[in-house]
């Protein structure tokens, strides 16, 4: 079967692949029994009717079913799938597109894109009712009540939208900024750490369990120290969560230590959800760069979980997660003559690295975090790409970015930035404003320069 080319090609496209398979084989077939008269060859023909009359449950035997032709397309179908391909490359006709498709049945991507595009035109009535077409539990998402809010108070129904900003504005992620600073609000998670008890916490450390993580991550068997600890904490309460944070943290387990602190239902600790190991060397080099230190941490965070020795199957190493290649680029840049590769372990060099190329895309993006965040983990081409025809508030280039996996990352860094700011007792700066509003393509900064940056980002797909 894995031979066969007309399945490989078409496995992807129907769930029907295998019944197409069988009539490849057949075809196939048909050529091997083919008769041979000398040195030609004379191939059999068969007729697509014949062909299908020896499909299984094909002709009038009582026991078998009729096989049934593809349904034909109907317009509606062909104008959804043109709107929901045209909103994946952000183009400006999508939303005007998925009007003209407007009765299909649509599956769940394609309903997030039509708020997406509905978002990119501005559309707000759209955006309204494309989450309102949503099943009960999609629309719950955080992102959707975000924006059924924001459609609501551009439509005059204030109080409905205040109810939907008081929900999320509680909530401790992107979304919740957002939706506190819509209601004049700048909200600050609180802390409620354990009480000191360094008893309780010798007696969680000595347990051979958690010895036996310790041991592991310390011969580099990383993956195998993660099952273990995810089954020590899998059924604890909040305060043991909490405990369990702190042995980790201690341990300089960073990435086991914030996992678990996010595990809490009820009471959190905040600090240990958004802790500041090597402050020396990330605070120096974002001063040294000018990069806002809040930003830096949420950045490294995302990153690495403050794992120094790090590597990704990508190859990005250490605290920033730098690719080799932009590494030597950089090293040339600051001077760093004896660059190796292995270097990129050792913190400070890392994140002096890490927030001279953030500085560099980041004079290249028009000063905006939300561009070199998203030029950080896919790449300034495709940050530039990104952008719209017209000017664009931050937070729509951020719901609108294509790959999935770059625009969880872009509002993950900047909700932690938010975080941080706190943690490091940094003024408040609000996360509208660090979203900004993204300029035009082509209304700032050459094409040619922002190509000209070397490829830092990781391979990416589209979703």
């Amino acid at each position: 079967m894995s031979g066969c080319a007309f399945a490989r090609r078409t496995k992807r496209a129907t769930s029907g692949w295998r019944s197409a398979c069988w009539i490849c084989c057949r075809r196939m077939s048909a050529r091997r029994n083919a008769t041979s008269h000398g040195s030609n060859v004379i191939l059999r023909r068969r007729s697509p009717r014949a062909i299908f009359a020896g499909l299984p449950g094909a002709g009038a035997s009582s026991h078998s079913t009729h096989w049934t032709a593809p349904r034909e397309p109907t317009p509606h179908r062909g104008n959804l799938l043109v709107a929901y391909n045209a909103a994946r490359q952000l183009l400006p006709s999508a939303n005007a597109w998925y009007r003209e498709a407007e009765g299909a049945s649509q599956d769940e991507q394609q309903q997030v894109w039509r708020v997406r595009a509905a978002l990119r035109s501005l559309a707000w009535d759209d955006v309204a009712r494309a989450i309102d077409a949503m099943p009960e539990a999609r629309a719950l998402d955080p992102a959707w009540r975000y924006w059924k809010a924001r459609a609501l108070s551009v439509a005059g129904k204030g109080e409905d939208a205040t109810r939907l900003y008081g929900s999320l504005a509680t909530e401790h992620h992107f979304y919740g900024f957002l939706a506190a600073e819509a209601l004049g609000a700048a909200i600050m998670p609180v802390s409620e750490p354990l009480p000191a008890d360094a008893s309780a916490l010798a007696a969680f450390g000595v347990r051979d369990d958690v010895q036996r993580v310790i041991r592991l991550t310390a011969l580099e068997l990383r993956p195998e120290a993660q099952r273990e600890w995810l089954y020590i904490v899998r059924a604890l309460d909040d305060d043991t969560l909490l405990l369990a944070a702190e042995v980790a943290r201690r341990n300089g387990l960073y990435d086991r230590s914030i996992n678990t602190a996010e595990r809490t239902q009820r009471r959190h600790d905040f600090s240990l959800r958004y802790p500041t190991p090597y402050r020396t060397e990330i605070s120096a080099a974002a001063r040294e760069y000018q990069i806002d230190e809040a930003w830096a941490f949420g950045l490294a965070r995302q990153e690495s979980r403050f794992v120094a020795d790090i590597m990704s199957s990508a190859g990005a190493v250490g605290l920033m997660q730098l690719m080799p290649a932009t590494a030597r680029w950089v090293a040339r840049q600051i001077g760093q003559t004896d660059y190796r590769v292995g270097s990129l372990e050792q913190p400070e060099l890392n994140a002096q690295m890490g927030n001279f190329y953030l500085r560099h895309v980041l004079d290249r993006l028009d000063g905006m975090p939300v561009l070199a965040t998203a030029a950080y983990n896919a790449g300034p081409g495709r940050a530039q790409a990104w952008r719209g025809t017209a000017p664009m508030e931050g937070a729509i280039y951020a719901e609108t970015i294509p790959f999935n996996e770059t625009r969880d990352y872009v509002k993950k860094v900047l909700a932690n930035a938010m975080f941080y700011q706190a943690q490091l007792g940094l003024p408040y700066i609000a996360l509208r404003e660090r979203l900004g509003v993204v300029a035009p393509r082509g209304s700032s900064g050459a094409p040619s320069e922002v190509a000209a940056i070397p490829a830092g980002d990781r391979p990416k797909e589209a979703p």
